[in-house]
């Protein structure tokens, strides 16, 4: 008989509202957690298991932390096809984990500008989320296979979807939907931040 696939939910979240709730009601419907440094820091401090993004990377969160989810092992834990006999094979060969849940939400630019010392343009643009968008976008793209979370207004739905076993494809096409939106809207600040440089 062969062996039951371990699910994993990936989390990196700057708003931190329900996540705590929201990832222990993940661990009892089966799912560990794969976290960044800040949300498990969150996680450690009530007492909820994760794995460490670095382990699962293989890559050290370095250059100031901007290095953390880019990775083969990441991306392609969100990205292979479950339908897809030669996707699963490789991703048995290369030892990818199968990430079936994508929670993430980005730090606000209005934020990254405010903190800014010096309010230069540079400093200020460094601190752009990119990797968070690489990630929200992936996961998104393949929203057949996972699920994407950008709102913490959704976890209840998810939560409820998950212990029910009632999944819709309705409800992956609108959170991907939502995911798509959420990143033209970061980017959109981004896009009026240097334009008015």
């Amino acid at each position: 008989m062969a062996s039951k696939v371990a699910r994993y939910a990936l989390i990196s979240v700057y708003n931190k509202k329900g996540i705590i709730g929201f990832s222990k009601q993940l661990i009892e419907v089966g799912y560990k957690i794969i976290a960044t440094d800040g949300t498990g820091q969150e996680l450690k401090k009530q007492n909820t298991p994760f794995i460490s993004c670095q382990k699962v990377s293989g890559n050290p969160e370095c250059f100031d932390g901007y290095m953390k989810t880019m990775s083969f092992s990441i991306e392609a834990g969100m990205l292979f096809d479950r339908t897809n006999s030669v996707h699963i094979k490789e991703a048995k060969k290369f030892s990818v984990k199968h990430i079936d849940i994508v929670v993430c939400n980005f730090f606000p630019v209005e934020e990254i500008i405010k903190k800014s010392k010096t309010k230069d343009m540079n400093e200020v643009s460094r601190n752009f989320d990119f990797g968070g968008p690489t990630m929200v976008r992936v996961a998104a793209q393949n929203f057949k296979n996972i699920v994407v979370a950008v709102d913490p207004v959704d976890y209840k739905k998810i939560r409820k979807a998950l212990s029910t076993n009632t999944l819709t494809d309705k409800l992956r096409y609108h959170l991907a939907a939502k995911a798509f939106r959420y990143i033209l809207d970061y980017d959109t600040e981004v896009v009026g931040y240097l334009n008015n440089k």
